[in-house]
């Protein structure tokens, strides 16, 4: 049974962390948009807020998800 719940829960988050990569890179998002951060007068903590926000939003959720699949599959077993 946990091991049925880890994996539906590591499904949603790559799946979340998939929609998040496909709108992070098509430029979709205003948040992430070059206008807000390739303005004049931006700080380099701005610009070094882009590499947290993508780890948060992106790679968080892929990594965590894959994480929670694999110890789905190893209670499963």
């Amino acid at each position: 049974m946990l091991g049925g719940i880890l994996i539906a829960a590591g499904a949603m988050l790559v799946t979340l962390g998939a929609v998040m990569l496909v709108g992070w890179t098509a430029g979709k998002s205003t948040w992430f948009d070059s206008d807000v951060f390739d303005r004049r007068g931006s700080t380099v903590n701005d610009r070094q807020f882009v590499n947290l926000y993508f780890i948060a939003i992106v790679l968080a959720p892929l990594l965590i998800g894959g994480i929670l699949i694999i110890f789905g599959l190893r209670e499963l077993t």
